[in-house]
C-alpha cells in the first residue's frame, strides 16, 4: 500500500512537472530569438544551480554530501555531464532552427526511449494501461500533428539531446533510490552549468555573457526559475513513480504547449491540433484511472 500510495504521488508531480515543461519549452522559443542558445543555457542553467545551492543550504541538507558512496558521486557527475549541459545546448540551437513546437514533439520520444532503457536496465514492467496509454500518445503526438520527418541538422540536434536526457532517466532513476531528489538536481544543475561555462569560454563566446543587457537577463531569470521548478518536481516524481511512467506522462506538455500558442501567441488549431490534444489527455485519463481505482482495491 505504501509503494502505491508513492507511485500516485509521483503520478501527481509528474503532472505537475508536464504542465512547468509546457510553458518552459514555450518560453525557450521566445528566449533563443533574443539571446545567443549556448549563452542562454549557459547563464540559465547556472542561475538555476545557484538556486539548488541556496534551497541545498537554507534546508540544512548539506550533511548529504559526506554520506555519499563513491557509486553515488559517479552516478550524480554522470546526470550533471549527460543531463545537466550538453544536451541543454543541442536543444536551444535546434529549437532555434525548427521552432517550439516541432522541438516539442521530437522530445516527446523521450518516453519510448525511457521506457526500452527502463525495461532492461531498471527491471522496469510495462501493463497494459500503459501500452494503451503510450499507443495513444503516439497517435495525437506523430499521427495527428502536422509534423514532417525531416532529419536535418536541427531535428537531429533535438533528437540527441533528447537521448541524452533518457540516459539521465535511468541514471537519476538509480542515484534517487539512495539520495534525495535536492541533491540530485543540485548536482545536475551546478555541475552543469560549470561544464557549460567552460564550452562557453572556450568558444570564444566569453564576452557575450558581460555584453548581456538587462531585458536579457529578465528573460534568463524568468526561464531559470522555470527550469528551476521543472527539475525539482520531475526529480520528485521520478524517485516515486516508475521513470516510464513519469516519462510518458511528461508528454502531457504537448497539449499545454497547444494551449499557450493558441491563447498568447494567436496560432490558430487546426482540426488536427485538437485531435491531437483529445488523444493525449484521454491517454493521461487511462492512466490517471489507476489513482482512483487502486485507491479503492
Amino acid at each position: 500500500m505504501k509503494n502505491i500510495k508513492g507511485i500516485h504521488k509521483g503520478m501527481m508531480l509528474a503532472f505537475v512537472t508536464a504542465i512547468i515543461s509546457g510553458f518552459a519549452i514555450f518560453y525557450s522559443k521566445i528566449s533563443v530569438a533574443k539571446i545567443d542558445p549556448l549563452i542562454l543555457a549557459t547563464t540559465r542553467n547556472s542561475l538555476v544551480g545557484i538556486f539548488f545551492i541556496i534551497y541545498f543550504f537554507a534546508t540544512s541538507n548539506v550533511r548529504q554530501l559526506f554520506k555519499l558512496t563513491k557509486k553515488e558521486l559517479l552516478l550524480l557527475f554522470g546526470i550533471g555531464i549527460i543531463g545537466g549541459s550538453v544536451p541543454f545546448y543541442l536543444f536551444f540551437t535546434g529549437i532555434k532552427l525548427i521552432g517550439a513546437q516541432s522541438a516539442n514533439i521530437i522530445h516527446k520520444s523521450l518516453f519510448i526511449w525511457v521506457a526500452i532503457l527502463s525495461i532492461f536496465l531498471l527491471k522496469e514492467k510495462v501493463n497494459v494501461r500503459y501500452l494503451i496509454a503510450g499507443i495513444l500518445v503516439c497517435i495525437g503526438t506523430y499521427f495527428f500533428t502536422p509534423f514532417k520527418l525531416i532529419l536535418g541538422k536541427g531535428e537531429l540536434l533535438i533528437l540527441s539531446a533528447t537521448l541524452f536526457w533518457s540516459i539521465e532517466n535511468i541514471l537519476a532513476k538509480k542515484v534517487l533510490s539512495q539520495t534525495s531528489s535536492e541533491l540530485v538536481g543540485l548536482f545536475r544543475m551546478v555541475l552543469g552549468g560549470g561544464i557549460l561555462l567552460l564550452i562557453t569560454l572556450f568558444s570564444g563566446k566569453g564576452k557575450l555573457l558581460t555584453g548581456l543587457s538587462v531585458p536579457q537577463w529578465q528573460i534568463i531569470f524568468i526561464g531559470g526559475s522555470i527550469l528551476f521548478f521543472y527539475v525539482f518536481t520531475w526529480y520528485k516524481a521520478l524517485k516515486y513513480a516508475p521513470a516510464s511512467l513519469v516519462a510518458l506522462i511528461l508528454t502531457f506538455s504537448v497539449v499545454v504547449g497547444n494551449v499557450l500558442n493558441g491563447s498568447f501567441v494567436h496560432v490558430s488549431l487546426v482540426r488536427n491540433d485538437w485531435y491531437a490534444m483529445v488523444f493525449i489527455t484521454l491517454a493521461m485519463g487511462i492512466l490517471t484511472q489507476r489513482l482512483f481505482v487502486r485507491s479503492h482495491e
